[in-house]
């Protein structure tokens, strides 16, 4: 049962880490590194490293709870970039409007999704080894 409740939630997450490097893929061949450099680099860079994160969880399980560490540093990035476009533009308001509106882009809530799945797929291994060592 446990292994079950673990692929639950592990699979999501791989097929989301994929769909993520893709985005980062598609990302990178429209980059443009006239401005903002690093901020641009670091928004490609951070879903290309969803998907070998994730394989490289299935062995060291502990890394599952690091791709809730790659949305944490994503949207923030994420809304600097798309501050600076609607800044150019002259129709930003206020930060918090910036910040919804990038939170619920496609590519943020593939990583929620990823970052939500491999918490909760920690979360249920981590239980069903306390539940089997205290049987013990």
């Amino acid at each position: 049962m446990r292994r079950n409740s673990r692929k639950v939630f592990t699979i999501p997450a791989g097929v989301f880490s994929l769909l993520l490097t893709l985005y980062g893929l598609a990302a990178v061949r429209g980059l443009d590194l006239r401005q903002n450099t690093v901020l641009s680099l670091v928004y490609c860079g951070l879903p290309l490293l969803s998907l070998p994160l994730y394989l490289l969880a299935l062995t060291v399980r502990k890394l599952l709870p690091l791709q809730a560490v790659l949305v944490l540093a994503y949207i923030p990035v994420y809304s600097a970039l798309n501050w600076r476009t609607c800044a150019e533009l002259g129709y930003c308001s206020s930060i918090a409007p910036v910040l919804l509106t990038t939170m619920t882009t496609s590519k943020a809530l593939l990583f929620w999704g990823v970052a939500l799945s491999s918490v909760a797929a920690f979360v249920v291994e981590g239980r069903g080894k306390l539940g089997s060592s205290k049987k013990n």
